[in-house]
């Protein structure tokens, strides 16, 4: 008898496709490395924080994102512009 598994997005390449959906969300750069923060409860899949500097407010954000079995990036929420 074998299970259903599925494939697991590797952490690196969750904080790479975290990073890059931050960076086109808030059109900034990133300026620490994301963090796999949890796994989500309800969906089971990767909670990564991204964190962005935005230039031109001059203001750095933190940005959280799910992270789904193909290493695909869906962002649920960001914090308050901090300086």
């Amino acid at each position: 008898m074998s299970e259903i598994t599925f494939a697991e997005c590797s952490d690196f390449d969750a904080k790479l496709s975290a990073d890059k959906e931050a960076q086109k969300y808030m059109s900034g750069k990133t300026f620490k490395r994301a963090q796999v923060l949890k796994k989500h409860l309800p969906s089971e899949r990767k909670e990564v924080a991204s964190y962005v500097y935005v230039k031109e407010s001059d203001l750095y954000y933190t940005v959280y994102s799910l992270i789904n079995d193909k290493c695909k990036a869906e962002i649920i929420k960001r914090t308050n512009g901090k300086h």
